[in-house]
C-alpha cells in the first residue's frame, strides 16, 4: 500500500511540476525598451504573438515616431546549442511594404533581449506596465517612411 501511494504521489508531483517550456514567439512578446544602443534615440518595441510589431522611436528632441509591421523569427537549425543569439533571427516589413534594414541574430530571457547585426549589439529590458504614457502622447503615426527623414531604427 505504502508502495502505491509513493507511486501516486510521485506521479503526481511529476505532472503538476512539469511547464511547457515557452517558445522563443512567446518570450519575445512584450513591450521592450532599448537600454544599450549604437545611436542616440529612444526606442520602445512591442512585438505581438500574432506576428505584429510597432516601434516607437524618437531622435534628438524630435517627437516620437510610430512605425507598424509585421516580424519573422528565423530557427538556424545548424547553431551550436553554446551559441543561443545565433540559434534565431529575427527580420520584418513595416506596413508600407519596406524591410528592416537588417536581419537581427536575437536571443531573449525573460527580461533582456539582445539584438545583434553587423557586428553592433543593442540591449533591451522588458518594460512591464507597457509603454509609458508620455511616449504614446507624442507620438506621430508614421504611414510611409518616405514621409521623413529620419530613417527607422530597425
Amino acid at each position: 500500500m505504502k508502495k502505491i501511494l509513493y507511486i501516486l504521489t510521485a506521479a503526481i508531483f511529476m505532472l503538476t511540476s512539469c511547464e511547457k517550456p515557452k517558445s522563443v514567439a512567446e518570450q519575445l512578446a512584450g513591450d521592450w525598451h532599448c537600454s544599450s544602443s549604437a545611436i542616440d534615440a529612444e526606442i520602445y518595441a512591442t512585438f505581438n504573438e500574432d506576428q505584429t510589431f510597432v516601434l516607437y522611436q524618437q531622435i534628438g528632441e524630435g517627437a516620437f515616431r510610430v512605425y507598424n509591421g509585421t516580424y519573422e523569427i528565423k530557427t538556424n537549425v545548424n547553431a551550436r546549442e553554446e551559441s543561443v543569439a545565433s540559434q534565431h533571427t529575427l527580420t520584418g516589413t513595416y506596413n508600407d511594404g519596406k524591410t528592416w534594414g537588417a536581419e537581427y541574430a536575437f536571443a531573449v530571457t525573460e527580461d533582456v533581449m539582445t539584438m545583434t547585426a553587423g557586428g553592433i549589439t543593442e540591449t533591451y529590458e522588458r518594460v512591464s506596465g507597457g509603454i509609458p504614457e508620455d511616449v504614446l502622447a507624442s507620438c506621430v503615426t508614421v504611414v510611409k517612411s518616405e514621409e521623413i527623414t529620419e530613417v527607422p531604427f530597425l
